[in-house]
């Protein structure tokens, strides 16, 4: 009873298959011997794309043929195992429908300029001729869809009525989405090009992976931001795959659409539920494909969003796929800066507090700027002060510099702000600005219920003292000699003093950095610098002399006042105890 039953199916979907799949290959053979006409000059890709399709017509028209031999079927088939061979044949078609659909949607998206009323002949019926093909491929479509619902009816119906609307050919991307890095995982070469290719058309770019092992080794050590599986191949399955990414946490970041030639209903769920974003049956729709892609990705954009305004880009989107980084405290060197806006009491004193909060909030969004185009990330506001890091969560070797680059452009942009602000202000807008390096702990600042991402440790204390010295060193950016240490000489810096800042014990050297276009920095500096060493090996009156010939031609330079004011107290309390050229700052 059985192996009759199954007999009946199988003849119904060989004949019904066989003639549509015949004309496919038909026409399209047509349509190669006139395209390779030399006169006409159709481009080589179209001349490609139809070989393409009339070679897959060819094999899909075997296999329906030798595969839906009613014959081979035994008389003692169980029902489950033959339902089970029924799938895979149709999942294999559907593979096959796809390398014929795929093509066609490609040729029917070229815009053609034909030249000549033989070219313009042409092209009508290469239109026409295409739209048929893709009509016999959709009929396939249909009736494998009716034999997947139990509808067995031997009634060939050639419509357009598919589960799948093919007839949006066009890839306009009507909700714009950034370009994306997608991973294709299918075993047939065929469908990895076809996905490809349309992702490509849609601004993407893609690597391949022919298996499931080899899919994971990939996403273990690549940064995608979509996977595309199959779920029939080799070594392991799209479902082993999925359970895997799964058990690794990745799903929850790393969004998986299925695309498959297997159409139950019990594989989508499964797909699903073991954490696929969505599911698509082929032959692929370029329309749905273009839209579920589109909302994966978008989903994706949106969570490094979140993370991007406190982080930079490539960090944002490192943390969206793992943000368990927050929270995995470790050591790390690290650069801090803190940037505090001098004189806020004063002015908030005089402003409406809507126009308090206008002001501050122009000047953060200024400073937060310059700490994410050099790679910062954003620690925290605290009042009229920004707190931002270098060297975590990830490393970067060059996280000294790249903090010192975004201090110097905070203060090579703020002046435009300054004068847009003070006819409000009847003030300049005026920052300190403090940075050191060194280890730190980063990770959970905060709680379980309130986490919050930074650093702790000396070298942030330290950093937030240096800050609060530039008010009494008389200069806009203070670096501490750890940090000096990580420049280069292309950074101009000249070291002001060794002082002792509160509730630290060690002496820190601070070290002031400028603009490299700042006139007659060289020389300042050598005069500076070769006064400050008198001062420190008690020259007092060596380096009084000097320091008064520096301020004649720059009378304006605040450390080298303060340093001669630290001169002439000492020469009038020479006699007075043991000189010490370390500083203890008057205050934080």
């Amino acid at each position: 009873m059985n192996a009759e039953r199954h007999r009946r199916l199988l003849s119904l979907m060989r004949d019904d298959l066989l003639a549509p799949v015949e004309a496919i290959a038909h026409t399209s053979q047509l349509l190669i011997d006139t395209a390779q006409d030399p006169d006409l000059e159709v481009p080589v890709q179209i001349q490609t794309d139809l070989a393409a399709v009339c070679a897959a017509a060819r094999v899909l028209y075997q296999f329906v043929k030798e595969n839906l031999d009613s014959s081979e079927i035994e008389a003692e088939s169980e029902a489950g195992e033959f339902d089970e061979q029924l799938k895979m044949l149709r999942h294999n078609i559907r593979n096959q429908l796809n390398s014929i659909l795929g093509p066609c949607q490609f040729l029917l998206m070229e815009e053609f300029h034909p030249r000549t009323e033989e070219q313009d002949r042409f092209f009508g019926t290469f239109n026409r001729d295409l739209e048929e093909i893709k009509l016999y491929a959709e009929t396939c479509i249909d009736r494998l869809n009716e034999f997947a619902a139990g509808n067995v009816s031997t009634e060939l119906s050639v419509s357009s009525s598919s589960e799948l609307d093919l007839s949006g050919l066009d890839l306009v991307v009507v909700r714009k989405v950034e370009p994306a890095h997608v991973l294709v995982v299918d075993d047939n070469q065929l469908n990895r090009e076809m996905l490809a290719r349309f992702m490509m058309k849609m601004g993407h770019t893609c690597e391949y992976a022919s298996n499931g092992r080899e899919a994971l080794a990939k996403i273990d050590v690549g940064d995608y931001d979509l996977v595309l599986l199959d779920i029939i191949m080799p070594e392991m399955n799209g479902i082993q795959v999925l359970k895997q990414l799964n058990v690794r946490g990745l799903l929850r970041h790393l969004p998986v659409l299925v695309v498959s030639g297997l159409d139950s209903t019990p594989e989508i769920v499964r797909c699903i539920e073991f954490g696929a974003e969505d599911f698509l049956s082929r032959p692929i729709n370029i329309t749905l494909l273009r839209a579920r892609v589109n909302a994966c990705l978008e989903k994706k954009r949106l969570r490094e969003r979140e993370f991007s305004q406190f982080f930079p880009t490539e960090i944002a989107r490192q943390i969206a796929m793992r943000p368990e980084i927050l929270d995995e405290g470790r050591e790390a060197d690290v650069t801090l800066l803190f940037c505090d806006i001098r004189g806020f009491s004063r002015i908030s004193e005089k402003l409406h507090p809507a126009d308090t909060v206008r002001w501050i909030r122009d000047v953060m969004e200024l400073l937060s700027g310059c700490v994410l185009d050099n790679r910062g990330v954003l620690v925290d506001y605290i009042g009229d002060e920004l707190v931002a890091m270098w060297g975590a969560p990830t490393e970067q070797p060059d996280h000294a510099r790249l903090a010192v680059r975004a201090a110097l452009d905070m203060l090579d942009k703020l002046p435009d702000l300054s004068r847009r602000w003070l006819p409000e202000l009847g003030l300049p807008t005026r920052v300190g600005i403090g940075l050191n390096s060194g280890k730190a702990h980063v990770g959970n600042t905060g709680t379980a219920r309130r986490r919050k991402y930074g650093p702790l440790g000396n070298t942030v204390n330290l950093a937030s003292r240096v800050q609060g010295a530039t008010k009494y060193v008389q200069t806009n950016l203070l670096i501490t000699g750890s940090t000096r240490d990580q420049l280069g000489d292309d950074l101009p810096t000249r070291r002001l003093c060794t002082v002792k800042v509160n509730n630290i014990e060690a002496p820190v050297d601070l070290h002031e950095v400028v603009s490299a276009s700042v006139p007659g920095w060289k020389e300042l500096v050598e005069r500076y610098e070769a006064a400050l060493r008198a001062f420190e090996t008690r020259q007092f009156r060596v380096a009084a002399s000097m320091l008064g010939n520096l301020l004649l031609e720059h009378p304006g330079d605040g450390p080298s006042l303060l340093l001669i004011s630290r001169v002439v107290n000492e020469l009038i309390n020479e006699s007075e105890g043991e000189f010490d050229p370390v500083w203890p700052l008057p205050g934080k």
